[in-house]
C-alpha cells in the first residue's frame, strides 16, 4: 500500500495520502491534492485540516492487523490522523485535536499490499 485516496464524509475526493516503500512499522508520508478536488472541498473544513499551510512530511506508525491496515501520524497543526483500511481496500480516516473531530471514507486503490 502506497497511496491512499481521502475522501469527505460524503464520498467527494480530497486528498492522497502518499507512504514510502516498506519499512513497517514505520513509513514517511505526505498529502497530495486529489486531481478530481472541486473548489468546494477546497474550502471544507476537511480540506483546512488536511493542507494546513504547506506540504509537509511526517512520520507515520504502519501497523498490518488480521482486518487490514492502520496509519497514524499527526501533523504540523497538532491534528492526530487515524486511518483504518480493510482487506477490502476500502475504510475510514479521522483527525481529531482536543474536542474537535473530522472523518471521512479512505480507498486504498492498489491494494492492500505491504
Amino acid at each position: 500500500m502506497n497511496m491512499i485516496v481521502l475522501m469527505t464524509a460524503a464520498g467527494a475526493p480530497l486528498a492522497m495520502l502518499g507512504l514510502s516503500t516498506p519499512v513497517a512499522p514505520q513509513r514517511d508520508c505526505i498529502f497530495m491534492i486529489h486531481p478530481q478536488i472541486t473548489s468546494a472541498v477546497f474550502e471544507t473544513k476537511e480540506s483546512k485540516i488536511v493542507f494546513p499551510d504547506r506540504p509537509t512530511e511526517y512520520r507515520c506508525s504502519y501497523t498490518r492487523t488480521k482486518g487490514g491496515t492502520d496509519i497514524a501520524f499527526t501533523n504540523q497543526n497538532g491534528w492526530r490522523f487515524e486511518l483504518r483500511i480493510g482487506r477490502g481496500d476500502a475504510g475510514t480516516w479521522k483527525a481529531s485535536r482536543a474536542e474537535d473531530a473530522v472523518s471521512g471514507r479512505a480507498l486504498s486503490p492498489v491494494g492492500n499490499r505491504q
